[in-house]
Formats: structure tokens, C-alpha cells, sequence
């Protein structure tokens, strides 16, 4: 793995972490709305930043292959959203979170093998972000509905990582980022129309949350890690996430003095060991 992506899926793992400011921030919005606007936000800066320099089109064939990213996308996104609004975030965050699980199970399904080093990763990570969690972490009968969803999130995000993989060897990351979020967008849309949810229930001072979502965890967070799945494996990029907790902890630390938990100082380092590994042992190219 070279200086360069390691540092752009560091810079992805912060910029996804900061989701969880604007969740606590924007209670009254619901879920549904919430990752509608994610979405349709950033798949407008990336369309507008398209027209300023234009970065090509997509084949016929990914086409196909990114409304059904996209799909799987839009419904990570609303699942997740959903999953905080019904059970706790220590328990949707990690739930969600799972989705190297799925990409490896797959994976294995495509007859792709890995070395003992990456399920070595893979486990010292996931017990590491149970350590960070354990103390908010409640999977009682009250929470089932939205530890179930939380965990079907996951799911459709090693989906989507998945399908990236082979979209990504030959389409631009802002030629499939535009896209992806657009289809992901109209796919929350008919979920929240179903739900009798109106896209339009927010107040104004809500539509700043909405930019700094769409920008920050969608274009700088989510959209790397659409770079990078053409240079790493879905498994290794569904891993970066895993940092998510520590991050927003730090975070909370220092925007809003909190202290930081002692499951995230004692479980931290053991998942940040973790992807490294699982990143280490799953790159398949130093390409930019």
C-alpha cells in the first residue's frame, strides 16, 4: 500500500466519522430525509464539479451494474439512518459496521481466496470495535428492530463495495461517485414515499447539515473509499469504517469536550491493527 492511498483512506475514515455530528444535530429530521438529502447533495457537487472538469462517461454495461450500486447504496443509507433512529448509535455504528463480514462471505462465494493474515485482521477488528462499544451497547428485544436493520445496512454496503470493485477498473471515481449517489438518492426517495415520509420536512436551518453531509462523509468520505476499491478489495475498504467510533470519539472530545470513553482508548489501537492488517494483506494495486 503506498504513502498516498494510505493517507486518502485515512482521510476517508475522518470525513465518514463526522456523520455522527450531524445525526445528534438534526434530531427532528427524519431518517429517511435525512439520507435523501445526504445523497442528492453530494451527487449534485460531484455532477456540477463534472461540468467544470469533465471526467467522461460510464459504458453500457456499468451503467447496469450502477443502478444496481446504487439501489444497494440507498438502501445501506436508509437502513443505517433508520437503525439510529430505533435502536442506540453505539449499537447501529457497530452493526453497521460489519460489512467487511459480508464482503469476505462474497468473496467467498466468487471463489476469491485470502491469506490467514486478512480473517487474522478481520476478527482482531470486530472485537476491537465491540471493546469500543461495550459499554453502550444494549441488544435487548427493544432494540431488535433497529439492530436488525442496522445489520441488513451493512449488508448492502459490502454489496455495494462489491459491485465498485468491478466498476472501478475502468470508470473515473467521480464519473461512478455522481452517479452512485444520484441512484442511491431515488432509491431512499421511493423507500420514504412508501414510509409516507415528505422529503420537504425539514426547517431551513437544516439545509447547512444537509451540505456539510453531502460534502464531507459522501464526497471526501464515502467517494474515496470509491477510489480506493480499485486499488484495495471490497473487504479492505469495507474495513476503514471500523475507525468510525474512534474518530467520531475524538471528535466529541474535542468539539464538545467530552470525555473519551474507555472502550474506544482500550478497543481503539486494537482496530485500527486490525484494518491495517486486513488493508495490508488485501491490496491489489500502488496505482493513483
Amino acid at each position: 500500500m503506498t504513502v498516498r492511498l494510505g493517507f486518502i483512506l485515512l482521510l476517508a475514515m475522518v470525513s465518514v466519522s463526522s456523520t455522527s455530528l450531524v445525526v445528534r444535530s438534526v434530531a427532528t429530521v427524519p431518517a429517511l430525509v435525512l439520507a435523501f438529502w445526504r445523497m442528492f447533495t453530494a451527487s449534485g457537487m460531484l455532477w456540477g464539479y463534472s461540468v467544470i472538469r469533465p471526467a467522461g462517461n460510464l459504458s453500457t454495461i456499468n451503467k447496469k451494474r450502477i443502478i444496481f450500486a446504487g439501489i444497494f447504496l440507498g438502501c445501506h443509507f436508509a437502513c443505517f439512518f433508520l437503525g439510529i433512529r430505533n435502536t442506540s448509535i453505539a449499537n447501529a455504528t457497530l452493526l453497521g459496521c460489519v460489512a467487511p463480514i459480508f464482503t469476505v462471505i462474497i468473496s467467498i462465494f466468487q471463489k476469491k481466496k485470502f491469506n490467514k493474515m486478512t480473517y487474522v485482521g478481520l476478527v482482531i477488528a470486530i472485537v476491537g470495535g465491540g471493546v469500543v462499544q461495550s459499554g453502550d451497547i444494549s441488544l435487548n428485544s427493544a432494540n431488535l428492530f433497529g439492530n436488525s436493520i442496522a445489520l441488513l445496512s451493512a449488508l448492502f454496503l459490502a454489496m455495494t463495495f462489491v459491485l465498485a470493485e468491478e466498476i472501478r477498473q475502468e470508470t473515473n471515481s467521480i464519473v461512478y461517485g455522481r452517479s452512485l449517489f444520484f441512484v442511491a438518492s431515488i432509491t431512499i426517495l421511493f423507500i420514504a414515499t412508501m414510509a409516507g415520509d415528505s422529503i420537504l420536512n425539514f426547517k431551513h436551518s437544516d439545509i447547512p447539515w444537509f451540505l456539510f453531509l453531502g460534502l464531507v462523509p459522501s464526497v471526501f468520505g464515502h467517494n474515496l473509499l470509491n477510489y480506493a476499491v480499485k486499488y484495495i478489495t471490497p473487504t479492505a475498504v469495507s474495513a476503514v469504517p471500523l475507525g468510525e467510533p474512534i474518530i467520531a470519539s475524538i471528535f466529541g472530545l474535542l468539539l464538545f469536550g467530552e470525555a473519551i470513553p474507555f472502550g474506544a482508548l482500550l478497543g481503539g489501537p486494537v482496530v485500527l491493527i486490525g484494518v491495517y492488517i486486513i488493508i495490508n494483506n488485501q491490496a491489489v494495486s500502488a496505482g493513483d
